[in-house]
């Protein structure tokens, strides 16, 4: 029968039209599902993953405000993405939102301008001078999680924090009227120090303590805090890149050395290691380099180990390993 003949009977049959358009599209579906048409070999998995990498590449955000942040910090892309538009375009802010949407899917809430703005009052002012300002003690505790902490004796972090200030009269600085400091110290002869820094644009946090810890844990620690990360576990160059500048300029400054263990405790009070992502040999080639390699990689393995015996405790000590183990 000619072509038209069908084409004449599907139209003048609307019900025999139907359950044969009906029949093709049956077809059509189990083509696309069990795979007719796809290339050997190929999965129904591989064929969506394929569509879903077109459509990421043809928005390509995502990519390009992780691949900002990545080279502001001098680190390899990670694929980590901001938790919102305006994170994604800064990288101030971007890889602590993705920290923390990737830890329970939820986009953190930014410290309120008001909050933080009073920050630039401050300026120049020393430390111990503002440290018992109501303003800054609120600030302190939005930005230090609520647990406990070892300085000497226990007490929560941010009376840690607190005390540090006390004793210290160095100036709050504040850079390109955005990222403010203040700067702490743990007693008049310690060797520890302290530092709170925040994007006051973003509404961003961090806080860091430096010091040597005397009852037979590795030492000396610098520990690292943020009420607004609750990853289980974050990089370096997952920080802020402008808080990365800040801090190395600052343990420069005050002697944290190159190498020495980190800690990060996040939201939920957990502490994990902040392990060495730098490569030494690349930062400065010679004879010591590999040296320097292999005592980053021992010293962040002493710190996993130390950390695994105290079940990852904000104010983890010696003295916990036996209680941990029973």
């Amino acid at each position: 029968m000619p072509i038209h003949r069908y084409a004449k009977v599907l139209l003048l049959a609307p019900p025999i039209g139907g359950a044969l358009l009906g029949v093709a599209g049956l077809a059509v579906g189990a083509g696309l599902i069990f795979g007719w048409g796809r290339p050997a070999g190929q999965s129904p998995m591989a064929a969506r993953q394929i569509a879903m990498v077109s459509g990421v590449a043809q928005q390509g955000t995502i990519a390009q405000a992780a691949a900002g942040v990545v080279a502001a910090a001098g680190h390899e892309a990670d694929g980590v993405a901001a938790a919102s538009s305006a994170a994604r375009a800064t990288a101030g802010e971007g890889r602590v939102r993705a920290a923390h949407e990737r830890g329970d899917g939820a986009v953190p809430t930014p410290i309120a301008g008001d909050e933080v703005g009073f920050l630039n009052e401050y300026m120049g002012r020393p430390s111990d001078d503002v440290v018992h300002e109501q303003r800054l003690r609120r600030l302190v505790s939005e930005v230090a999680p609520d647990v406990p902490f070892h300085l000497g004796v226990d007490m929560p972090l941010s009376s840690a924090m607190e005390s540090m200030f006390e004793v210290s009269n160095q100036p709050v600085q504040v850079r390109d009227g955005r990222y403010a400091m203040v700067f702490g110290r743990r007693g008049l002869t310690g060797r520890g120090r302290a530092v709170l820094w925040v994007d006051m644009q973003r509404g961003v946090g961090l806080g860091a303590i430096f010091f040597y810890p005397s009852n037979g844990e590795p030492t000396p620690t610098l520990t690292i805090f943020s009420n607004q990360v609750n990853q289980a576990s974050l990089k370096v160059s997952e920080l802020p890149a402008a808080f990365v500048e800040d801090m190395t300029r600052w343990a420069g400054i005050v002697g944290v050395p190159a190498i020495t263990t980190r800690y990060f405790i996040n939201a939920a009070g957990k502490k994990t290691v902040l392990a060495h992502e730098e490569d030494f040999c690349k930062a400065a080639a010679g004879s010591t380099c590999e040296e320097m390699n292999s005592e980053a990689a021992r010293i962040d393995a002493e710190a996993a180990r130390f950390l695994g015996e105290t079940n990852y405790a904000s104010n983890a000590t010696l003295r916990m390993v036996g209680v941990s183990a029973r």
